[in-house]
């Protein structure tokens, strides 16, 4: 185990904020966490040491990070506040947009400055409501669902997470894939309004419920996924646009089965991973600059023209690449870094997909082509497998080499003891533009301290 490198840890308040209330750490401090590992955080390895190593979310006095605790309104909100130093919506605004405060949060809670510098009027989406005596409410210290979180994220980054390229029947196509959000659809449209005023999804003044202990259905015009677009129902079209752009955008998603799981609190390890994807997706679309000063190093957002921190390209894992050559243990072709490919630098590990907790990576190659990394750590082997119905080659990148792999060559094992970091490129042979399905790809990998049974390419297990 590495040495810790005089890291120190001051209680500023009760435990269950600490995480959160630390001090900064030295600028190249080595943060290691002892219940934090590749074969039970892989998928969020990456994003727990980054926000770490930015005080974002930080750890606790024991060593740990705690990765399966649950996260609050206010612990949110604060990690917001932290990654996005430039994002001050409510303090900056006026007018009618200002609010004054909530009733419940006092000016001593611990997380009054960020709350009431962050929510404005413009938030009226699941975040605040009114209380049974009209007063406004926020309920900083409840634990935040994923659906909860979905329906904040409508309006977050003055709401440039919406891809307004999707029409109300692209939304109502995606939300009718999940098969845990239900999805009413009416072709009467006094039948549609009843529902929306019978089901108390909005207060006796119009504002929407600040919590329920359920999922709502969401409320749509039309026959089907395919005929279909917006109702009346403000609450319904902000949350079926919202669940719709984060799937499509991949900072939230459901799993390979088609369930978002609404009603699981979101994890610390979840918060951070989702944030990691909302700063990778603003500095794509050149947003970055407007909400924030801080560089994450090895990211894979990189930095745009946008960002104001120098940076340049879109993914900045640069390995070194005087790791020895990884161990194939069946064909594969080994490539050197910058030798091959279509990419201005092969070298260099783009992230811009991610692998769900089961190691598992769905995309549609009509949005572009798998770029995506997994961190060995301490396991010795990896499995890496595809699946897709076209023609897809991988190449696989391993401290600066570069590995080809055709389908025929897959489920493959491989050697990455002592790597750093693996990254993954799909390369679809021969793109149809006219074919509107596209082509979906399922990556598939796992990791392995000790070495697994061999599994014959072309055969699976």
């Amino acid at each position: 185990m590495k040495k810790k490198r005089g890291i120190r840890y001051t209680w500023l308040l009760w435990l269950t904020v600490i995480g959160l209330a630390l001090p900064a750490l030295p600028a190249k401090a080595e943060v290691q966490f002892s219940d934090v590992n590749a074969q039970n955080n892989g998928w969020a390895i990456n994003s727990i040491y980054l926000m770490a190593q930015k005080q974002v979310l930080t750890g606790y006095p024991d060593g740990t990070f705690r990765p399966s605790q649950t996260i609050s309104k206010a612990e949110w909100t604060t990690m917001i506040y932290r990654l996005f130093d430039k994002y001050r919506p409510n303090l900056y605004a006026t007018g009618l947009q200002k609010i004054d405060g909530f009733a419940d949060v006092s000016p001593q809670h611990w997380a009054y400055k960020q709350i009431s510098e962050t929510y404005n009027q413009t938030f009226n989406w699941g975040v605040y409501g009114l209380s049974n005596t009209g007063q406004l409410t926020f309920r900083p210290d409840a634990q935040l669902t994923r659906l909860q979180l979905a329906d904040m994220l409508y309006s977050f980054f003055d709401t440039r997470m919406i891809d307004r390229r999707l029409s109300p029947n692209d939304v109502c196509s995606v939300v009718s894939e999940f098969k845990d959000i239900p999805v009413n659809m009416y072709q009467d449209k006094l039948k549609y309004d009843d529902a929306a005023k019978s089901d108390g999804r909005l207060d006796a003044s119009g504002t929407a419920l600040l919590q329920t202990n359920s999922v709502l259905p969401i409320l749509l015009m039309g026959t089907g996924k395919s005929d279909c677009s917006f109702g009346t129902d403000a609450f319904s079209n902000a949350q079926a646009s919202s669940l719709a752009s984060l799937q499509a955008s991949g900072i939230m998603t459901a799993n390979e089965l088609g369930y978002f799981r609404p009603m699981d609190k979101v994890t610390r390890a979840e918060a951070v991973t989702i944030l990691n994807r909302i700063y990778n997706y603003l500095s794509k679309n050149y947003w970055l600059g407007d909400y924030s000063t801080i560089e994450l190093e090895g990211s894979g957002s990189g930095g745009t023209s946008g960002s104001g921190n120098g940076s340049t390209g879109s993914g900045i894992y640069n390995p070194d690449t005087s790791n020895l050559y990884p161990d194939w243990d069946t064909g594969g072709s080994i490539i050197g870094g910058n030798n091959s490919g279509s990419w201005s630098n092969d070298s260099i590990v783009n992230v811009t997909d991610y692998f769900d907790d089961k190691g598992v990576l769905n995309k549609n190659l009509k949005n572009g082509e798998i770029e995506a990394a997994v961190l060995p750590k301490d396991n010795r082997y990896l499995t890496v497998d595809m699946k897709t119905d076209d023609e897809v080659d991988l190449y696989i990148i391993l401290d600066g080499q570069i590995a080809h792999l055709t389908q025929k060559e897959l489920p493959k094992t491989i050697s990455v003891d002592g790597i750093k970091l693996v990254g993954f490129r799909t390369t679809q042979l021969k793109p149809n533009p006219l074919k509107v399905a596209g082509t979906p790809v399922t990556l598939t990998v796992k990791l392995d301290k000790n070495k697994p049974e061999p599994v014959k390419p072309g055969k699976k297990k």
